[in-house]
């Protein structure tokens, strides 16, 4: 899009006096920006919502979903719902005629990664039985089962051999139900319902996990796998997970 230039000095003021000056344009668009992406009320459903363009005469908004248009909205409209059938990237872009500007962009890729824990009889100093994620980021992270650690931990591997939510403990303040799933490949939405506090630990299971921390009134789903087992010379998993860094939304593939 051209842009509207102003000349100085004698020379350029005769050039445009004789008809060789700039042809006018409009300005560029401003883009939306923070995008935010939840999980509807049903929790398989996203809503989408955004600030708006600071450029005021726009015609409306462009919703995108891996590349492709799935919506157009009027300018006055900031939120959009879609129910996607796989993860992937959003982006709204504000659009005046054929002109459209950059984007504002979000994505529901969860993060993945892997993890290790031994469970609660094992001596000191060989590992820890804690388990918490970053809600910011979806990374993961082993802690000691201790009381300072308890904003930290949402689920430890028990001396029963179980995953278990640490609100079991005295003074834990995390909630995390667990519930057995078919497989951890091509999860899909994850079940809304049906998790408890424990599950017991079984060499290549897959699970669903609810996560709640007591700081915020949200909560994130995860889906796990337990990689492998070994009993000696102390109990220890090691697990792959992945993490729905959008609140309250169940997909996962």
């Amino acid at each position: 899009m051209k842009k509207k230039i102003f000349f100085l000095g004698v020379a350029v003021v005769a050039l445009i006096f004789f008809g060789f000056g700039c042809e006018n344009g409009e300005e560029d668009i401003l883009a939306p920006s923070a995008l935010i992406l939840e999980g509807a009320t049903s929790e398989n459903d996203l809503v989408l919502t955004w600030t708006a363009s600071g450029t005021a005469d726009i015609d409306g908004y462009y919703i995108y979903f891996n590349s492709v248009e799935i919506g157009d909205v009027l300018p006055t409209v900031i939120t959009f719902t879609h129910s996607p059938v796989t993860v992937g990237e959003y982006k709204v872009t504000a659009y005046r005629g054929s002109d459209e500007s950059a984007g504002a962009t979000a994505s529901t890729v969860p993060y993945e990664g892997i993890g290790e824990l031994w469970d609660m009889d094992t001596p000191a100093g060989t590992g820890y039985s804690g388990w918490g994620w970053n809600w910011t980021t979806g990374t993961g992270a082993s802690y000691s089962v201790i009381e300072a650690n308890k904003d930290n931990i949402e689920f430890y591997y028990d001396s029963d051999n179980t995953l278990t939510c640490s609100m079991e403990l005295p003074w834990g303040v995390n909630s995390t139900g667990f519930l057995r799933i078919t497989s951890y490949t091509n999860a899909g939405n994850l079940p809304t319902t049906g998790y408890t506090n424990f599950e017991d630990v079984i060499d290549g299971q897959a699970y669903a996990l609810i996560a709640y921390k007591t700081s915020t009134t949200t909560w994130h789903y995860i889906k796990l796998r337990i990689d492998s087992y070994s009993s000696t010379p102390d109990d220890k998993i090691t697990f792959t997970y992945a993490f729905q860094l959008v609140p309250k939304f169940t997909l996962l593939d």
